[in-house]
């Protein structure tokens, strides 16, 4: 790296010695622009973290100077830290503090005093510098939805001298479009926020103005806002003073403006009085649905099942419905567009559920050609909504119409078969108890042909809710199996999900069951499997055990725990893995221990006493009341590090040790043992010394990196230093085997002479 680079890479270093707010406050000044940008970004975790009262005295000063900052990404990233830091404030609205030139404010004054008069700086394309300086259309939209944010924080009667008031002067600025475009968009945002009141004072006759404004621009802001100032005012303002600025819009001779009426026809539909809907707005569609404009046109097509949907049924004519079941079509010319039919899809459902299920005939086969479109987007939105359009049919139409279309949903590409998985417990109630057990061998063929490991996901999450809807002894049969099955899963996700639903499932299951439960039963059976992973060699297993078992003890009756589940917690509850006493320590603080029916069991207190003792800290925070802190673990014996004089020569890791005082085997043959090893350790742990046969003349060999045999040590100080870190986790010992006589890569090893012995 040349002298430049380096200088450049030491401007961005950022000292991590000071504290967060101390960061915050230096660097937010910084030469460097990323540094700034980076520490504008924090400004709301820092509030968060410091507080109301330190907000006053420390960040407040900073919030103009970053305001008038020369970089559009640093004032946006502001814009979108000022409502974080302004909840901060608005939590202690009463705190007194003091600005920087001494004046004495409360946190409430300082919001509405600073915070709003910096956004509103932000919003103006003309702001001197130090108000603040407007932007690009990301600041800008940065600076709005915060200024939107920040009127929702603050007391109804300070709106509209806070936010109104600064909306209006831009509204009123008739040299700046830009300006006029910013303070519709925020007025029509503002309508909903604001009292009613102020919204049929000030913002209704503004959004009137602002619809007539020469530049086009403004009167498309004000054709998409205009329904949600509709929704406001109420019917009545709607019909008498917005439709006619509303009709003039869509007749507009740019485009666009007509473009944004179509994208607000279902909102200003939604609030209009019916005798509107029917005697001006349907007339407004079709003459946007042959508009001279291509775009005009789609948009229409797109927004044509919005519209029906707002309609009262008895609105909707047949040729209205037409129109839109001839979306459906590829043949139709107005669904020339690829998108066409994806809409269609999308607002069917709530095409059917205006018109009711008596038309179902006039959209049947607008369906039929939906559920079989070459582009799997259209079938995949349909697929998602079957349950819907099950509950709007109901069971006779359902079972005719839908179900074959169920079931080639549930052979398609996965990207379709997803929707119907998802909510097949909500199609199925639907159906008659005969036709929904037609689809229970096909839930388990779900999990066993696909590798999709999101369907099994869906499927556990799902299970409590099929229970119900199947004969009791058919659930037994093939919902039982595929609980523990998915309860087991390979893949964390599905058994987590699964293992939540199991007990639900396995509770309803029991109603009827005879007491005490049969233990050669489905039930008894799926209890039993449970219990005899407890002692299962692998941890995993005793793992998901724990796991099911607080699933059951949950939701099976007391009498069933106590007698099936806490024995094999008691064993689980010593296990020698710390995750698997988490899992148990959990179960019993959480359920067992605050129950009535557990908390005074003998079994009970046993693993309780038994985990409140635990050698793991994980396990004792889980165990205790909140705010205990276990001692910390006994840290291990250091390495020992060879001994030798100066006198001898210097010796790697890789090289024979200096030999121990009397360090020999059985036998009288001395070893030359590798300095990593602590030989006093190995004695220490009460190893026996190993006895080998007398090596053949030559040398003891070493294998890889190693050596063959591991020597005891006469020393006592390594039987201290080993059992003074064995009271916390257990630690690995390494097991030193006999090494075959050849050394890394196959050389053979038999070079070296072993010393004489000390005997």
């Amino acid at each position: 790296m040349d002298e430049e680079e380096t200088s450049f890479a030491g401007g961005l270093e950022i000292d991590e010695s000071l504290s967060l707010v101390e960061r915050v406050k230096f660097y937010c000044q910084s030469a460097v622009s990323v540094q700034r940008l980076v520490h504008v970004q924090e400004l709301g975790a820092c509030a968060e973290e410091i507080g109301a009262a330190a907000i006053l005295s420390e960040l407040v000063p900073l919030l103009n100077i970053v305001s008038c900052d020369p970089e559009l990404g640093i004032r946006q990233a502001l814009a979108e830290q000022l409502v974080p830091l302004a909840r901060v404030l608005l939590a202690e609205p009463d705190l007194a503090g003091a600005l920087e030139d001494g004046r004495a404010v409360t946190a409430y004054q300082v919001v509405i005093e600073r915070c709003v008069p910096i956004l509103s700086g932000l919003l103006n394309s003309r702001s001197p510098p130090e108000m603040g300086m407007g932007g690009s259309a990301q600041l800008l939209d940065a600076a709005a939805e915060a200024f939107i944010a920040l009127a929702g924080l603050l007391r109804p009667d300070d709106v509209g001298p806070a936010i109104l008031t600064p909306v209006l002067c831009l509204a009123h600025d008739d040299e700046a479009e830009v300006n006029r475009v910013v303070a519709t968009q925020l007025l029509g945002s503002l309508a909903p926020v604001v009292s009613s009141e102020l919204c049929c004072q000030f913002i209704l006759p503004e959004i009137i103005s602002l619809a007539d404004d020469p530049v086009f621009r403004v009167r498309k802001a004000a054709a998409l806002k205009i329904g949600a100032l509709c929704a406001v005012v109420g019917p009545e303002l709607t019909a008498q003073r917005l439709l006619p600025v509303y009709e003039t819009l869509c007749r507009d001779d740019i485009w666009g403006v007509r473009k944004a009426c179509v994208e607000s026809l279902s909102e200003v539909t939604a609030a209009a009085p019916p005798d509107a809907q029917t005697g001006r707005l349907v007339p407004l569609l079709h003459e946007l649905y042959v508009d001279t404009s291509r775009w005009v046109r789609v948009t229409a097509c797109q927004a044509l099942g919005p519209f029906l949907a707002a309609l009262p049924s008895e609105s909707i004519s047949v040729e209205l419905l037409l129109f839109f079941t001839q979306l459906a079509n590829p043949a139709n010319p107005n669904a020339s567009d690829t998108d066409i039919s994806y809409f269609c899809a999308f607002n069917f459902p709530a095409v059917v559920q205006a018109v009711g299920a008596a038309r179902w005939g006039e959209v049947s086969e607008a369906f039929r050609i939906l559920a079989t479109n070459i582009q799997w987007k259209v079938r995949r939105t349909l697929s998602f909504s079957m349950h819907e359009l099950a509950r709007i049919l109901g069971q006779e139409l359902a079972e005719q119409e839908l179900m074959p279309t169920f079931d080639y949903f549930l052979k398609d590409l996965d990207e379709v078969k997803v929707g119907v998985i998802m909510h097949m417990p909500r199609f199925l109630e639907t159906l008659s108890p005969g036709a929904r057990l037609k689809y229970l061998a096909g839930i388990a063929e779900v999990r066993a042909e696909t590798d999709n490991w999101r369907f099994r996901h869906a499927l556990a999450l799902q299970l409590a809710d099929l229970g119900p809807l199947f004969p009791r002894d058919a659930a037994l049969e093939t919902l039982l199996p595929l609980a523990l099955d998915l309860s087991t899963d390979p893949v964390a996700e599905v058994r987590c999900a699964a293992m939540v639903k199991v007990g639900s499932l396995i509770a309803m299951l029991l109603q009827g069951e005879p007491e005490p439960l049969p233990a050669d039963g489905p039930l008894g059976g799926f209890l039993r499997t449970v219990c005899n992973m407890a002692s299962s060699h692998s941890c995993h297993r005793r793992a998901n055990c724990a796991q099911i078992c607080t699933s059951l003890a949950a939701a099976l009756p007391p009498a069933v725990v106590s007698e099936l589940l806490l024995p094999e917690l008691v064993s689980l509850a010593s296990d020698p893995v710390p995750t698997v006493r988490l899992l148990v320590a959990r179960l019993v603080k959480q359920q067992l221990l605050s129950s009535q029916d557990y908390a005074s069991l003998e079994p009970t207190l046993a693993i309780a006493e038994s985990l409140r003792v635990d050698s793991d800290r994980d396990v004792l925070r889980a165990i205790h009341d909140a705010g205990f802190e276990p001692p910390p673990y006994a840290s291990k014996s250091p390495r020992r590090e060879p001994q030798h004089s100066a006198g001898h020569e210097a010796w790697s890791s890789t090289d024979e040790a200096p030999m121990p005082a009397h360090a020999t085997l059985h036998g009288g043959h001395n070893v030359r043992v590798p300095g990593w090893i602590d030989t006093g350790g190995v004695l220490g742990m009460g190893m026996e010394p190993i006895q080998l046969d007398p090596p053949p003349v030559g040398a003891f060999a070493r294998g890889c990196g190693g050596m063959a045999a591991e020597a005891p040590s006469a020393g006592a100080a390594g039987a201290s230093q080993a059992s003074e870190g064995d009271s916390g986790r257990p630690r690995e010992r390494d097991n030193v085997e006999a090494q075959p006589c050849i050394g890394a890569g196959g050389v053979d090893a038999q070079h070296e002479r072993s010393e004489p012995g000390n005997g």
